[in-house]
């Protein structure tokens, strides 16, 4: 067996790692660490565990170094083990250390052990009731600069809040056994994965990492903050004393970030608004009615609150044009074309939650490239919609949303309805139906003043 074959080079490693606890400053032998990487299996891990990770914990903890091979060991080390069993070794603030590292490897770490709890919906309730744990994992997902840390943040809290999420899970849809009746399910006649499919859970969860994130005043806070360029990551107003030059530095760093939060979340949402649209489309916190930075800052410029609108214009087929005004995350960049800029968002209404808040507030529409961003969203938004089980409160707030995202924005009409030629053939006619009942007529939409 794999546990009687000595592993080479582990005394070599474990004197290397006594002293770097001893002290951090000592140079990390990467190939030490990479060499008994290389010999670990499953069934000669476990003995080692007791071993490497207490050395390896404090290492993480303590070494200016980039830890990148000292953590790729430990999440070998770790594979076997469950979320339990891993906590159970390693306290929570081992986990708040790793998240707040300014090391993506450490980082990553973290969230690959998070991401374990997604596999039974228990282990999830047990992270939900890490507070400090969850406010570390959100800030680091929303507030990395490192764009593998977001992407991961993301895929880690989609699969955390699937299995957590208290609605039964979707039943596989049946061929309809009638003979002489129209086929009801293309996607099952070409092999295609229907909602069934694409979701995790096969149980029903406790929601309690639901109500951590959505209704936890504090995280809750936080997201939105982030979002809203409130937080102390992306707000652009607040940078500190330092020469002109770093100043605009920090403030475009800032702006970056901002936009990289924004993204982070139109990719995660159209996926929580399949799993449990009323979580995320309600809010129930009372008083977090969240105003983004830029519509502060030019709402003081505008008459009765809008700006003017965009006129046709100032796009040339789904680009936009080259004198069209672009105001980067609340930054004018070219006051003298104010009146081509898009309107306003309408002020929030009470009890609305982060769908409409990023939907139909969050995004700086004359940024160009956040407006692309925010149409990939609907349409993913709309696209998964439609295969979700039916509901009339789905469909009101599917319309509702689109009656207001459409009032002033003619590209994004234009996307949602070239969808269905852009989908497969087995879900155009469905796409084309669905689109009809909740987008609404051109000549019959009620223009929201923003």
């Amino acid at each position: 067996m794999d546990t009687d074959i000595p592993i080479t080079g582990l005394d070599d490693l474990t004197t290397h790692m006594d002293a770097l606890i001893a002290d951090p400053s000592t140079p990390l032998e990467a190939k030490l660490f990479d060499d008994i990487e290389l010999q670990l299996t499953d069934s000669n891990t476990p003995p080692l565990l007791t071993t490497l990770l207490p050395r390896l914990v404090q290492i993480l903890h303590t070494t200016p170094s980039d830890p990148t091979t000292p953590a790729s060991l430990t999440t070998k080390l770790l594979r076997p083990l469950s979320f339990s069993q891993i906590t159970s070794l390693a306290p929570p603030e081992s986990l708040i250390q790793a998240l707040q590292s300014p090391f993506p490897a450490a980082n990553l770490l973290a969230m690959t052990i998070l991401h374990k709890a997604a596999a039974a919906p228990a282990e999830v309730a047990q992270l939900a009731d890490m507070q400090e744990v969850v406010k570390s994992f959100v800030r680091t997902w929303l507030g990395s600069s490192q764009v593998g840390v977001g992407e991961k943040g993301g895929r880690v809290m989609g699969d955390l809040l699937d299995v957590d999420c208290e609605l039964d899970p979707p039943a596989r849809p049946q061929r309809n056994p009638r003979a002489g009746q129209q086929q009801q399910h293309p996607l099952l006649d070409a092999g295609m994965p229907t909602w069934h499919d694409m979701v995790l859970r096969k149980e029903k969860g406790s929601g309690a990492l639901w109500r951590r994130v959505f209704a936890d005043q504090e995280i809750y806070s936080l997201v939105l903050d982030l979002l809203a360029g409130r937080h102390r990551d992306t707000d652009v107003t607040s940078t500190s004393d330092a020469h002109a030059e770093d100043v605009e530095e920090e403030r475009k760093k800032k702006a970056r970030q901002l936009t990289l939060a924004q993204g982070r979340i139109l990719r995660i949402l159209p996926r929580l608004a399949a799993l449990d649209l009323v979580k995320v489309a309600r809010s129930e916190i009372p008083a977090l009615q969240p105003t983004p930075g830029y519509y502060n800052a030019t709402a003081a410029a505008t008459t009765n609150g809008h700006s003017g609108r965009r006129t046709n214009n100032s796009t040339t087929n789904g680009r936009p044009s080259d004198n069209s005004d672009i105001l980067m995350n609340g930054v004018e960049q070219e006051e003298e074309e104010e009146p081509t800029q898009m309107p306003l968002p309408a002020p929030p209404t009470q009890g609305q939650g982060l769908l409409h808040f990023a939907a139909l507030r969050m995004v700086d529409r004359n940024d160009v490239l956040m407006h692309l961003s925010l149409i990939d969203f609907f349409e993913a938004f709309v696209g998964l919609m439609r295969v979700t089980p039916h509901s009339e409160y789905k469909v009101n707030v599917v319309k509702d949303l689109l009656r207001e995202a459409l009032a002033d924005d003619n590209l994004l009409r234009e996307s949602l309805e070239s969808l269905p030629d852009r989908t497969v053939d087995e879900e155009r006619d469905e796409l084309r139906g669905w689109l009809r009942e909740v987008l609404p007529v051109s000549g019959d939409i009620d223009v929201v003043m923003r």
